[in-house]
């Protein structure tokens, strides 16, 4: 009988195991089902070594995407990454490969994007930080932040304003004002790539931010205004989680020293600011082996020096150009618009590049951030005549742009022209639109949000 009764008790026990890890439910509160065992209810949610995509146990609402390593350590530092479209797995997908080779948890969030106030950014990442801790193995004295453009304006003041961060990374973005002291252990790294709009604005905060007592680090490379690719993203993840990786750092540093080496004397300044953000990471990490001291010896030249005044010479110049660029918005005519938009256009596909190349590069996306701004405020205010204009000059200027597609689909159902108008959509989906909730929020779609057409669109969007 007694046998029975243990051949009874181990078979249900099977039975549970068995039940909970298919349960598709996933995670439930404690206070739901106490016969739930914590262990094996967690196991079901996530997945090493791939992209994991969940929502928050407490707010079914807060959405984020996050990598673990395949690896099994007592714990793991995090960083938490912000898209200012809110694309986390996307951002994720980016740097996978990195977290799993210097051993983080990644984690981006599907609800922060731009235009959000700075307390609801702030409460998304209090909800992550505090969910993610209920299953992954968190170390939460080794919280860092990173954000891009928009975001990286966010986690600025958030970083501030708060001890719990052990360093931060703002790629595309700039801040006008000394980063508030913390401790010597807090990383402050900025990072923008040449043709960045906001390549100026990063370049005088670096100019502001190195006279701080905080570690701090800028690294400026060859790019646009976009997340950097890894190879380039390492920088930030070697001065962060990077200090025990000598031969990961000793490889980063050889290969963008051997690239530096082969840019033309003309484009010393390129040199120099590679050059610096390398040194910059060698003092952090302690690596004084070769190139370092190839590395310093350029930096205390005649060469390096005179590089940077150029190019601070070029970035005033550039201001001046913004600003007359910014007020000709409103006075100034098509045929005006089409001659300066071919100008910057042939700049852009020029191969050998000058200083003042790179210069124009920048302000012809500067443009286009223009006339996104421009153009959205005057759809708001129902101003349709500016916001024709304003849309004219921004398909000259980038005629593959989603965001700008999408405009033109409320400019043209607010004038009624529904059938255009979701042509117009199923363009801006089809160039890479993916802002469902701004779709579904979007007042001037009411009188066709019931149509199968604009339906079987918002269901294309991931």
């Amino acid at each position: 009988m007694k046998s029975i009764k243990i051949l009874f008790t181990l078979l249900s026990f099977a039975f549970l195991i068995v039940y909970f890890s298919c349960n598709p439910v996933g995670r439930k509160k404690d206070n739901e089902n106490n016969i739930i065992d914590t262990t094996i209810t967690l196991k079901t949610i996530y997945q090493r070594g791939i992209i994991n995509t969940i929502t928050a146990l407490k707010n079914p609402l807060c959405s984020y995407s996050f990598y673990i390593p395949k690896d099994s350590l007592p714990n793991y530092p995090v960083l938490l990454l912000l898209d200012p479209h809110a694309k986390g797995t996307f951002t994720v997908s980016l740097y996978q490969q990195l977290a799993e080779k210097y051993d983080i948890i990644l984690i981006s969030s599907n609800n922060i994007r731009n235009q959000m106030s700075l307390i609801e950014i702030d409460s998304y990442i209090s909800q992550i930080i505090t969910d993610a801790k209920e299953f992954l193995a968190i170390d939460t004295n080794r919280l860092y932040l990173g954000g891009f453009s928009g975001t990286a304006r966010a986690i600025y003041q958030i970083a501030s304003n708060s001890n719990k961060y052990k360093g931060i990374v703002a790629i595309g973005a700039g801040l006008n004002q000394p980063f508030p002291w913390k401790d010597s252990t807090f990383c402050l790294i900025q990072m923008a790539g040449f043709k960045d709009m906001n390549f100026q604005e990063v370049y005088e905060s670096h100019l502001i931010q190195r006279n701080i007592s905080t570690l701090y680090m800028a690294f400026l490379y060859e790019d646009i205004h976009q997340w950097p690719i890894d190879t380039i993203m390492e920088f930030a993840w070697i001065n962060f989680f990077g200090k025990n990786k000598t031969e990961q750092a000793k490889s980063f540093i050889l290969k963008f020293y051997q690239y530096a080496q082969q840019i033309p004397m003309r484009d010393s300044w390129k040199k120099t600011l590679l050059f610096g953000g390398l040194r910059s990471m060698c003092y952090n990490i302690k690596y004084y082996q070769f190139p370092f001291n190839e590395i310093n010896n350029y930096l205390n030249k005649f060469e390096s020096k005179n590089a940077l005044k150029q190019l601070q010479n070029i970035l005033k110049t550039e201001q001046k150009e913004k600003e007359e660029l910014a007020a000709n918005f409103l006075n100034k005519d098509s045929v005006w618009w089409a001659k300066t938009i071919k100008y910057y256009c042939e700049v852009d596909q020029k191969k050998q590049l000058s200083p003042s190349d790179y210069k124009d590069i920048r302000i012809k996306y500067y443009l286009g951030l223009l006339s996104y701004s421009y153009t959205r405020n005057a759809l708001q205010q129902n101003r349709m005549d500016l916001a024709r204009n304003f849309l004219q000059i921004y398909r000259q200027l980038e005629p593959f742009n989603p965001d700008m597609m999408y405009f033109w689909s409320v400019f043209l159902v607010k004038q009624k022209q529904y059938s255009r108008a979701i042509d117009s959509l199923s363009k801006a989906i089809k160039l890479g639109f993916s802002d469902k909730l701004l779709l579904q929020n979007e007042n001037s779609f009411i009188n066709i949000k019931d149509s199968l057409r604009f339906l079987n669109i918002i269901s294309r969007i991931k």
